[in-house]
């Protein structure tokens, strides 16, 4: 069972980019196991950074296909990410179900992450929660995902 369903058949890709106490990250794409690794170290580094602080992360993962080889994969119960001081995660998705598969890995956190079918929905919820401020709108955070 695919964690969406499919789009197409574009190539996996990522971005992760940090903007004061958020983590703001762009899935897309065919997940392979191979880009999923990468993804979670890249992921464990940004996490890493925020040390000492509250932070939130927003995820956008319309148009983003990971086959259950790759959700049920031994290798990712391995994967370790220090969610200390998250407050909150918030994902854009193309359907409701979208990232179900994700939702055992938040047990231990004790965070539940918020969906959203409007990226401008996330973006109010981000600054109720005081981690994005009046000025930042979903271009601006999207903006950080198209900067190399």
């Amino acid at each position: 069972m695919n964690m969406t369903k499919p789009l197409d058949d574009s190539p996996a890709h990522f971005k992760i980019r940090i903007s004061e106490r958020l983590i703001v990250v762009r899935t897309k794409g065919t997940w392979t196991l191979q880009t999923d690794m990468a993804y979670l170290s890249e992921l464990g580094e940004a996490m890493h950074s925020m040390r000492g602080n509250t932070w939130a992360v927003l995820v956008d993962m319309r148009g983003w296909v990971v086959p259950e080889t790759v959700s049920s994969s031994p290798f990712k119960l391995k994967a370790q990410l220090d969610r200390r001081n998250q407050k909150l995660e918030c994902w854009i998705v193309d359907d409701m179900e979208q990232g179900n598969a994700l939702l055992p890995y938040f047990q231990a956190s004790g965070i539940v992450p918020k969906r959203f079918l409007d990226p401008t929905d996330a973006i109010a919820y981000l600054h109720h929660a005081k981690f994005v401020n009046d000025k930042v709108s979903f271009e601006q955070l999207n903006g950080l995902l198209e900067r190399d």
